[in-house]
């Protein structure tokens, strides 16, 4: 009986080896698989994607809404802060090129 308990434990051991042993080879062809380029470029096309799906359900949305109108508004006052911004610090590097 105890021959047959420590063949049993010794089973159990030798499959919790084959089994960690099993991850860790797939956890380095995953590594190598996800270094290819091909993969990386398809990751990329697919987060594109995913973000020009975003932005126009986003647009359909507002369609529906009526908040296109808004938006376009808030894009032009965004263009006219950005405007006055760059503008002020073109403003003081040029003030500061004068004092030097």
């Amino acid at each position: 009986m105890a021959k047959v308990k420590e063949t049993a434990a010794q089973a159990v051991g030798h499959a919790k080896v084959a089994i960690s042993r099993a991850k860790q080879k797939g956890e380095q062809l995953a590594t190598q698989l996800a270094k290819k380029q091909a993969i990386r470029q398809a990751r990329k096309k697919v987060a594109r994607v995913g973000g020009q799906a975003a932005a126009l359900a986003s647009k359909v949305t507002d369609k529906v809404t009526g908040r296109t109108r808004k938006r376009k508004r808030a894009k032009v006052a965004a263009a006219v802060i950005g405007a006055a911004a760059v503008a002020t610090a073109a403003g003081i590097s040029i003030a500061r090129k004068r004092k030097h």
